[in-house]
């Protein structure tokens, strides 16, 4: 799916206090994209996620996602368009402690309308000799493995990242990374990935840069490389 913002602006207001989040942003996102958002904190990154989501709604401006204007959507409808059509990774794995492997991608694959089958997905993630195994007995990196299983179980058309590697160390956090580049590859999912650290961009096709609520760079990567050359902290 292709993602396109008109004049996008998004005003959070406290008390007498308004601050402008998203300033008139107009982009355009392709199908089976892998974009990188770069910015310092507050520069607007997480809330550009969220507005082309559908997790937050614009103050003014519109949103478009192949044919449907999601920023026109009531509450009810966003929520359905998330499921049919989104999936979201984020730094935190927010698996059930009480589910093995297994069933924790298997709630992932209930809410689908088109799912590809647990025992793929966690073979396309590596863990298909961890597949009852519960989370407690899995490592940092095993187990965001296993919320990517799960948020990629869906069949989503868009993956969300929010800092996916924020709590994981260098070798972890580029196997990660590893991973979701080639969901991209193999399915031809839409991947907007929010990051911290300059280097990931090297497996982007573009490179967003924000700061204070605007677009401040739009770089195409010439040069895409695997998530295995990424060296940290350059």
């Amino acid at each position: 799916m292709a993602i396109k913002l008109e004049q996008v602006t998004k005003i959070y207001t406290t008390g007498e206090v308004e601050t402008v989040a998203l300033k008139d942003v107009t982009l355009s996102i392709e199908k089976g994209e892998v974009i990188v958002l770069l910015g310092p904190s507050g520069s607007g990154k997480s809330t550009l996620l969220n507005v082309c989501s559908g997790l937050d709604v614009p103050t003014s401006g519109k949103i478009q996602i192949d044919d449907d204007v999601i920023s026109d959507m009531t509450s009810k409808q966003l929520t359905k368009f998330r499921r049919d059509n989104l999936g979201f990774i984020f730094q935190q794995y927010n698996l059930l402690q009480t589910l093995s492997v297994r069933e924790n991608v298997e709630v992932g694959r209930e809410v689908s309308l088109e799912p590809f089958t647990v025992e793929e997905v966690v073979e396309q993630v590596g863990l298909t000799p961890n597949i009852d195994k519960y989370p407690y007995q899995l490592s940092g990196g095993e187990q965001q493995r296993v919320s990517i299983a799960r948020a990629v179980v869906k069949n989503p058309k868009i993956m969300f990242c929010d800092e996916p590697t924020g709590a994981l160390d260098e070798d972890n956090a580029k196997e990660i990374l590893g991973i979701i580049q080639k969901l991209n590859e193999t399915y031809g999912t839409t991947v907007i990935l929010i990051t911290h650290n300059p280097a990931i961009g090297i497996m982007a096709d573009r490179v967003i840069k924000l700061n204070s609520g605007e677009v401040v760079d739009d770089i195409k990567n010439k040069d895409k490389r695997p998530a295995s050359e990424i060296v940290w902290g350059s």
